[in-house]
Formats: C-alpha cells, sequence, structure tokens
C-alpha cells in the first residue's frame, strides 16, 4: 500500500469531518464544500478503478474479503443514487429541468 496515500487520505477524513462540523456557513461555503467533497471522492473512485481493473491487485484478496468490499461499495453507491435522484427531483421541481429542456446547449451546474 501507498502510505503516502493513506495519510492524504485521513488529511481528507479529517478536512471533510471539519466541514460536515461546521454550521455557521453561508452558501458559498456549502458549495465549496460540496466541489471538495466531489473532488475528494473523484480521486478515491479513480483509485479503486484501478484496483478493480487490476488481476494482479484483486487477486491478493480472498472471496470473503471481496464480498465485503462489493457489498459495502453496492450499499455506498445505492445510497448515493437515491440521494441523486431525490434532490434531482428537487432541481425538476424548482425549474432547472425546464431551463435544461428549453436550451439543450446550456449546462446548468
Amino acid at each position: 500500500m501507498n502510505v503516502s496515500w493513506i495519510d492524504r487520505s485521513q488529511k481528507t477524513l479529517e478536512q471533510l469531518k471539519e466541514l460536515r462540523e461546521k454550521r455557521d456557513l453561508d452558501r458559498l461555503d456549502l458549495v465549496k464544500g460540496m466541489r471538495f467533497s466531489f473532488g475528494s471522492l473523484g480521486q478515491s473512485l479513480s483509485g479503486w478503478m484501478q484496483w478493480v481493473n487490476s488481476p494482479e491487485i484483486m487477486s491478493q484478496f480472498n472471496q470473503q474479503e471481496l464480498q465485503e468490499m462489493s457489498d459495502t461499495i453496492i450499499d455506498m453507491v445505492i445510497k448515493f443514487v437515491e440521494h441523486d435522484r431525490d434532490i434531482t427531483d428537487i432541481g425538476m421541481k424548482k425549474g432547472l429541468g425546464k431551463q435544461r429542456e428549453e436550451d439543450p446547449h446550456r449546462f446548468v451546474i
């Protein structure tokens, strides 16, 4: 394992926990926190994709370890996709989907 990755991950976790605990953030700070969170998630997903695409790495885990990884990841993804669906529904009710339909070249963030 790459120790520097573990150290960086630990620092990222500490920053994420600090962000979650702060309650006096304005809207821009909240958006910046989400951007940081998604950036962190993207880095982690990139690493996971490297691992799962490498038979040499994945062959080092036994069946039970792989089952535990798979179950945990599936549970997290289900929760994330459910949240994504719910927030998208809220956005649609606010008219964000209508804006996108009116101008298909406009990208709404």
